[in-house]
């Protein structure tokens, strides 16, 4: 247990402070500097219009200018003819006597044209004045704003508090705009008072939320991807999980063909491939896969579990960061990539509720099996020899054996032909509703939601309740902003007592499920004779699972997040976080005594019960100093952060077993602890503390950089190495803001951009430098002894990744064409990975450094606009995206000879050598049957041949990362209807085909009695001269595992496709009461078409989902 907080390191740190201070100070002041020199202008025009007037000085000043194309057309043309004049005075006599207002501010030119006000009304005057406020969507208020009566061409601006004044009649309408943000029009009607928040349009919003800051993406030089909660919601309702995979290439669920589609079970993610070793031994009960992503939620770090049980109609975005530049600030714990989510926070207005449903129907997808009816099973028994003694039995043996044929073959004459797979299954269910409220004024802003969803798995029983709350409170005075989120949540899983879906496919067709009577017997085949009675009884799958059985776990949490920030001025701002987070976790599970597997237990070990319990606790906070200007042609932000954290958990465990026969699982009728186990408790304390030092730096809109340096202190590393620096830097050009490039009309953008730095990982155990005791049962005459369980490494290394990039995006034909591409290498030096030791220390590993990871990869996202004509919202998008992804080790020479031997022991196709990928897949090669003799023919390594099985001749004989895997997306609007269809290809990766290797061959004697893949039948090796893929369908010796059962696939699945129609501002909607009503259906994983047959979800089958939606705001 880590008990001591973090001492080492103090001095360092201090130093590091100074240093970045000295830095920023430096280059701050070289900027101010450098800004005191006054923007000249040389120009010649002649009855130049004004538009080409502000692209000319937009071409010499490189300011960043904002205006309206077509109020700029109403203006007169100018004549002007000035060398090396200052700009203010250019811009003043160029507009001199017009009805334009300009500013300069923070580098950009802001030009509004005023229209002339007509003379006020009789009927104006009479009314009282209607006054309002204009501000952006965070509250902030809006200088020089347009407040226009429709219809004429009076109006009036705001002032610098956003506040206006303006006599209108109840008739008139107001249309409201600002530059960069979306116009609104409104009636006055009997209103007198206006507070109006207006959003920005689209061109605008292109901006990076990173988790700790929210940067400009044109000044970026990261590698990201941001989505929206909309276009997540296009995908699928299932989670934000599921929808992320189809939009984004680098984000990579691997299927998990055991657990399939599982309501409870979590996915195995990678973010751009592995950066890690993934075994049981580097982490503890409380780690987590050391190769899955960060994930922050709202500015805070959160578990993978949290994420999957989100509400998605709560998320307004989500970022992936991938590369250097992008995650560097989140330093030893960003190595595998950081996916930030962004809840959506109450806004200013008159309040709003929201309301979304969601509902899904999950149909078992059984299309992958392959199994023998009746009859055919019948006859693969005859020739495989189920009813044929062999030489070690006596005569009276085949007299019970030719009995036990005799019966089932009057069963499959009887015309008894079941199919157990659809018994444990059923259209699973689910619905989820959410309702949000929100509103406030100025200061003080607030939100209120409660949401629920209850699943019902495609096995009956199984299935998970989450619900979850959420209060928001925003109160802004002045310079002064604060917030804070509370969030409740929690959920009840339940597993299906129907056991393993396995059972019911390996259940003889042959046999009726029921008796006549219809109850269910514990046994399909319980013959009378004695001799084989013990060794052919086949177990019933449905008796199990209607014992009473369960497996419960109950979760409930409480976080709640304050944010405070102080704005000193325009560029500078000091922002605080604080999370305090309680957690606890239970889980029960409870094994009948009446189940089938304790059929040969005394009665002192038939049933079992567990129960685990977890409580969590954490604490983290943070404090980050910001400033930010733009100086002319300089845009500087530069970002000083400190941060610690906290978590302690505590989990207890015990486990009971031999229970009565009538136990409804009460632990307190066991009989005994279970053997060899006792009550346990295992409790864990973390901490972290880190200092960050960021800058970004961006010239005229060209040319930019990021520079981030992180020093990171952890307890989950060696005691002697508790601090370890991270760094990254990142440079950017936008070559379409470059004077050559504005003649290529079709080129809209052209960045390149390019980093390098260092990330680390923490997703392993918290006792890796820690030497673990545990005190022996026994006393002898000098007291009670500890042995030495967990040896640590206090000169741990931490696991650090290079990590590499270089991309582009590229934006052409006036927007309709848009392409991302990103070419990366994240290399893992040193790896940490746990050494066998000799059983003479009594310890069975060591946690060490050694070895390098190596993955290389590109991506790519393209999507091009066949028909885009959005003013009439009318668009047609082809959208593609790919990756590709390659891992090798170097540097373990031999020593990782011992965990390579445990692999081969236990029958992995996974080993460790240099030059090898972890993806590779080892078996002996095999050249096929022998059709003479049915014998499988094998390759030795000196390239001759045997039909000898040798593990020396093991060689790598595929790899299962596929060579291009990715989407190829449609989507289409029309007005207010949206079509969306998106199929996933994965191209030339390898599978070892489970279902050929243990239900074509390995079918054991004992195994005959079950049922198998009908390959198996028609497949195998029966006679001299056949050719076939399989051994002889005789054989029932156990065949080992060779390139025979390798094989390659490709795939094409239908992962989504979505109609959705939004009805917006009808009469009915109004008279209803709301706002906007919006309704999608989706059809997700609906198809799926591959290269190769194999059972899919062995233990839970995968679904088909067909669900639908509905939103509407009130």
């Amino acid at each position: 247990m880590k008990k001591n907080y973090i001492h080492g390191g103090a001095m360092y740190l201090k130093t590091f402070y100074q240093s970045v201070l000295l830095f920023l100070f430096t280059v701050l002041w070289t900027i101010n500097v450098h800004a005191q020199t006054q923007l000249k202008v040389t120009l010649k025009a002649d009855g130049m219009s004004v538009p080409e007037f502000l692209k000319q000085l937009n071409r010499q000043t490189k300011l960043r200018f904002l205006y309206n194309q077509e109020e700029m057309m109403q203006l007169p043309p100018v004549t002007l003819h000035v060398r090396n004049e200052q700009l203010d005075k250019v811009l003043e006599a160029a507009f001199k006597g017009q009805r334009v207002y300009y500013n300069i501010t923070n580098g950009t030119l802001v030009i509004r044209y005023k229209p002339a006000l007509e003379q006020i009304t009789t009927q104006a005057v009479q009314q009282p004045p209607i006054t309002g406020t204009i501000t952006d969507e965070d509250g902030l208020p809006l200088s020089h704003a347009t407040i226009q009566e429709v219809g004429t061409t009076r109006g009036t601006y705001t002032n610098d508090k956003g506040f206006f004044s303006f006599p209108v009649t109840e008739a008139s309408i107001l249309r409201i705009s600002y530059v960069g943000m979306d116009p609104v029009t409104m009636p006055v009607n009997k209103r007198r008072e206006l507070k109006v928040s207006l959003k920005r349009t689209a061109a605008t919003k292109e901006v990076v939320v990173t988790g700790m800051v929210t940067r400009n993406k044109e000044s970026f030089t990261g590698a990201v991807a941001t989505f929206t909660g909309a276009e997540l919601k296009a995908i699928g309702n299932q989670n934000i999980v599921q929808s992320l995979k189809t939009l984004d290439p680098s984000f990579i669920i691997v299927e998990n063909n055991t657990l399939g589609s599982n309501p409870n079970a979590m996915p195995n993610i990678e973010v751009r491939g592995k950066t890690s070793i993934s075994t049981s031994d580097v982490k503890d009960q409380f780690g987590q896969d050391p190769n899955l992503p960060l994930f922050i939620l709202d500015g805070f770090e959160t578990q993978l579990r949290n994420i999957i049980d989100l509400d998605m109609n709560r998320v307004e975005s989500i970022t992936i960061l991938k590369d250097a530049a992008s995650t560097a600030m989140y330093g030893a714990r960003a190595a595998n990539g950081v996916v930030v989510v962004e809840t959506r926070k109450p806004k200013q207005g008159e309040l709003q509720v929201y309301y979304n449903g969601d509902f899904r129907a999950e149909i078992p997808d059984l299309r992958s099996y392959n199994l023998m009816n009746a009859r055919e099973k019948l006859q693969f028994e005859v020739l495989s020899g189920r009813y044929t003694k062999t030489s070690q039995q006596l005569a009276i043996d085949q007299l019970e054996l030719d009995s036990i044929y005799s019966a089932h073959r009057a069963l499959v004459e009887q015309g008894v032909n079941t199919y157990w797979l659809n018994e444990p299954l059923h259209v699973g269910f689910t619905q989820g509703h959410s309702v949000y409220a929100g509103g406030g004024d100025e200061q003080l802003r607030y939100g209120v939601g409660v949401n629920y969803k209850k699943i019902s798995g495609a096995m009956k029983g199984s299935g998970r309740d989450a619900w979850g709350g959420t209060i928001d409170l925003t109160y802004r005075k002045g310079r002064f902003n604060i917030s804070n989120k509370l969030s409740v949540s929690g959920y009840t899983a339940k597993e299906s007592p129907y056991g393993s879906f396995s059972k019911y496919a390996a259940a003889s067709p042959y046999f009726p499920k029921r008796n006549p009577d219809g109850s269910i017997s514990k046994y399909l085949d319980h013959p009378t004779g004695d001799t084989l009675s013990k060794t052919i009884n086949v177990v019933n799958p449905l008796y199990d699972g209607t014992l009473n059985n369960f497996d419960n776990t109950k979760n409930m949490g409480v976080q709640n997040n304050l944010q405070m920030i102080w704005t000193f001025n325009s560029f500078l701002r000091l922002q605080g976080n604080l999370q305090l987070s309680k957690d606890n976790t239970s889980r029960e599970n409870f094994l009948s005594p009446l189940n089938s597997q304790f059929d040969n237990s005394s009665i002192y070990e038939k049933g079992v019960y567990n129960n685990t319990k977890t409580d969590a606790f954490s604490y983290q906070g943070n404090l980050m100093l910001t400033y930010a200007r733009v100086i002319q042609q300089h845009s500087i932000t530069g970002n000083f952060r400190t941060e610690a954290q906290e978590s302690s958990t505590r989990g207890y465990r015990t486990a009971a077993q031999g229970f009565p026969e009538s136990s409804n699982g009460n632990p307190a009728f066991a009989f005994s602890y279970q053997t060899n186990s006792r009550p346990g408790v295992t409790i864990d304390k973390y901490r972290r503390i880190n200092a960050l030092a960021s800058v970004n730096y961006m010239y005229d809109g060209r040319y930019m950089a990021d520079f981030t340096y992180r020093i990171d202190g952890s307890t989950a590393f060696g005691s002697n190495r508790k601090f370890s620096p991270f760094w990254s830097v990142g440079i950017g050009w936008n070559l379409h803001q470059e004077e050559f490039f504005q003649t290529i009309k079709w080129v809209n953008r052209l960045k390149l951009r390019a980093d390098i730095g260092s990330s680390g990982n923490q997703n392993f155990s918290s006792f890796s430098s820690t030497d673990l005791y545990q005190y022996y049962q026994l006393i002898n005459p000098f007291g009670q002894g500890a042995a030495l369980t967990t040896m640590g490494n206090p000169d741990l290394k931490w696991q650090n990744t290079l990590n590499a990039n270089a991309g582009a995006d590229i934006t052409l034909l006036g927007n309709r064409l848009n392409i991302t591409f990103n070419a990366y290498d994240k290399k893992t030096d040193p790896l940490i990975v746990i050494l066998t030791l000799p059983s003479s220390t009594g310890v069975s590993g060591f946690p060490a450094n050694l070895g390098i990871m190596d993955t290389r990869g590109i991506e790519a996202l393209v999507n091009y606009a066949v028909i885009y004509k959005p003013k009439q919202r009318i668009i047609w998008k082809l959208g593609y995206t790919g990756s590709m992804v390659r891992s090798r080790y170097e540097g373990f020479n031999n020593g990782l000879a011992g965990l390579n031997k445990q692999q081969q022991d236990a029958k992995s196709l996974q080993r460790f050598y240099d030059g090898r990928s972890p993806d590779d897949i080892w078996a002996v090669p095999s050249l096929g049957i022998d059709p003479a003799s049915g014998m499988e023919v094998l390759v030795k390594k000196n390239g001759t041949h045997t039909f000898v099985y040798n593990t020396d001749d093991i060689a790598v004989v595929g790899n299962s990362r596929p060579k291009m895997e990715g989407v190829i997306s449609s989507n289409f609007t029309w007005k207010a209807f949206n079509l969306g269809i998106n199929l996933r290809y994965r191209w030339g990766g390898d599978v070892f085909n489970t279902a050929l290797f243990n239900k074509v061959e390995n079918i054991s004697r004992g195994a005959l009695a079950y049922n198998q893949d009908r390959r198996a039948l028609y497949d195998r090796w029966k006679n001299p001269g056949d050719v076939a893929q399989f051994k002889g369908i005789s054989i029932t010796e156990q065949s080992q595992m060779s390139s025979r059962f390798v094989q390659r696939e490709n795939t094409i699945t239908g992962e989504s496709v979505n109609v959705g129609y939004e009805m917006l501002n009808q009469p009915w909607i109004r008279r209803a009461g709301m706002q906007s009503l919006r309704f999608n259906a989706y059809l997700n994983d609906i198809f799926r078409l591959s290269t190769v047959r194999a059972e899919r979800g062995t233990d839970y089958p995968f679904t088909n989902a067909v669900a639908f939606s509905v939103s509407a705001s009130f």
